[in-house]
This record gives C-alpha cells, structure tokens and sequence, in this order.
C-alpha cells in the first residue's frame, strides 16, 4: 500500500488533473478510497470522478453507486450514453451498442445520469472506450490522468500493459493525447483488495457476496461480454432480475446458455484447426459482424506474420481457440505465454 500512495502522489505532481474511473467494482472502489486518501493529505477536499453505466449491470450495483453520489468529497459525473460493445453468443463476437436508442433498454436509464445532450455530444454519437477517455479529459484543465483499478493479477493482458515499462510502468498512453492511465494499485492481489476494505471498514457492493455464495468468480461488468456469456445462467442466481431483463431484449442469451455447455469444441478443431488457413475459413462462417471481423482478421494477419518468425509459438490449434473465446479483438499471445 505504501508504495501505491508513492505511485498517486508522483502522479498528482506529474498531472494537472485526477479523476477516477469508477465502476461499482472492488478495483475501482479501492483506487477511489485510496485517492481519496491521498487527496487528504494534500489539502484537496473533493475529487472528480466518471462512472459510465454499461446498462447491462445489476441493480445491486446501481443503487451501491448512487450512494456514492451523495458523498460530500465526490464529485460523480454518472454518463448514460451510447457505448460501443460486444456479446458473445455461441463462440461469435458481435458488436452492440450500451443504451442504443433504437431498441428496448435492459433498465430505464437514470434520471440523474449525464446524456449525449449534457455531454456535448453530437446526434447520434457512438463512444468506444477510447473516445469515451477523450471526452472525459476533455471536461477537465490541462494534462489529466484518469485512475484505473487495473490489477495484473486478473490477466496476463493486464500485467503486460503493467510492466511493459521500466519506468513509470503503472502510467500508461490513453486515446487521448491529454491524457494518461493511471494503475496505483496494479500489483496488489484480489486479498490485498478485501484486507484493504477490511482495515478501513469500507462498505462494498453486496453482489460480491452472491457470486461468491454461487462460487462465480467476482467482478462487475457486461453480462454479455466474452467471459461472463460463457457462464450466463449463472446469473440466474445471483442477479435472476438482471438475467430476466437481459433475455427479454437479447433473446439470443438464451441459447447461449443452453447450448454453449453442449458445442462440441473438439469437432471444431478438428475440422478448422489443423492449419491457419482453417482458422481464417473458421473466421470467414463465424463472424459476421462487420466491425469485429475486421479486428479479426487484422490480428489474424498479425498472427500469420508472427508465425513465420516463430512456428512452435503460435500452433494453429491454439490460435483458433484464442478466437472461438473472443481474443481476436485483441493480441493473441504465443501459445507458452498464454499458459503462464
């Protein structure tokens, strides 16, 4: 912990604005807390932070983040806008839009939530998580750093972004030229997280507690996104009105769940994964989205063009597995790192 309040002070002297990504979740809860620490001890009594509501999540998580708006050393900018996204449906990746408004909201969006309007947004804006940064440090003076709960414990992915560095290496670019990431606490484990809730007496969100009574693995977010898709009737026990919600305006979540157990993986390798030219037929039947097949094939290319570097690294079998769980929106790593 000392030394995730050294890597905030450095930041706040390297930066002339800090706010918090806040997302309801552990991470980012306590990043805050800790900011919020950090920002005492430097006489700064209130400090910003954006948490952008991605429709898709529960309403224990709603209410445990309003409650948040009321606190007097917070000041909350809650965004309820059109945010690109994905679901992952029976090992295809396709592209959604968070609160599109030409189609049936999973929740009523909030009434004290900053739209498009508020946000100056131009008609029919769609943000991705890269502009969305740009529009943040656009409503703050000067170089910002916007404050993450990323730990490299939770993926391989993440500790690289970490440690890529070897200076400086837990504040990273942004899509935005005025602004970094900052990851204060990207070396702590998932208990450094807890015993730090528990020293401080630091309330979190109750959905925790049901995911861990179902045994789901803890987290906040999308429940139609690539990981939590794979094991999406398990919200059936610990969010049954966020399941029920979510099948009524995606009724393809059904058949995720009951058929994703039942896809017969093994007869997809052996017909698609013997070479990398059947992983690039296997992305040609089964990613239709225009937007995802794109990432697809450009890491598919990236890929081919590292294999010729180093064969053993990239076997065709790992590879078209990478991309039947959703990794080709992003690197896929050699096949001995990936099993770190």
């Amino acid at each position: 912990m000392t030394e995730a309040k050294k890597r905030l002070h450095h930041i706040y002297d390297t930066h002339d604005s800090v706010v918090v990504a806040f997302s309801g979740g552990k991470d980012s809860l306590a990043t805050l807390h800790l900011t919020r620490e950090i920002a005492a001890e430097r006489g700064i009594s209130r400090i910003p932070a954006v948490f952008r509501d991605e429709e898709l999540i529960d309403d224990s998580v709603i209410q445990f983040v309003r409650s948040y708006l009321q606190e007097p050393w917070l000041d909350l900018a809650w965004w309820a806008v059109p945010l690109q996204s994905h679901k992952y449906v029976l090992g295809r990746m396709m592209d959604y839009v968070q609160w599109d408004p030409a189609r049936k909201w999973v929740r009523p969006k909030p009434e004290w939530a900053l739209t498009e309007k508020d946000l100056a947004l131009a008609p029919g804006t769609v943000l991705s998580q890269y502009t969305a940064d740009e529009v943040a440090a656009s409503r703050f003076p000067g170089k910002v750093c916007i404050l993450t709960g990323v730990r490299s414990a939770e993926s391989l992915m993440r500790y690289r972004a970490c440690v890529n560095k070897l200076n400086d290496n837990y504040i990273v670019a942004s899509s935005s030229k005025r602004a970094t990431l900052g990851r204060p606490i990207f070396d702590w484990e998932e208990n450094d997280v807890f015993r730090f809730f528990y020293d401080r007496n630091i309330p979190y969100c109750p959905i925790y507690n049901a995911q861990a009574w179902s045994k789901y693995k803890l987290r906040v977010c999308s429940a139609i996104c690539s990981e939590p898709a794979k094991n999406f009737g398990e919200f059936r026990k610990f969010a049954p009105d966020l399941y029920a919600a979510v099948i009524e305006v995606f009724p393809e979540m059904e058949l995720q769940e009951r058929y994703f157990g039942e896809m017969d993986r093994e007869a997809v390798m052996r017909q698609f994964g013997q070479s990398l030219e059947g992983v690039r037929a296997w992305i040609e039947e089964n990613i239709e989205d225009e937007r995802q097949y794109a990432k697809a094939i450009m890491e598919f290319d990236s890929v081919a063009q590292r294999t010729r570097l180093a064969p053993a690294s990239y076997p065709s079998e790992h590879v078209l597995r990478c991309f039947m769980s959703g990794g080709g929106k992003r690197r896929i790593l050699p096949v001995k790192a990936a099993n770190a």
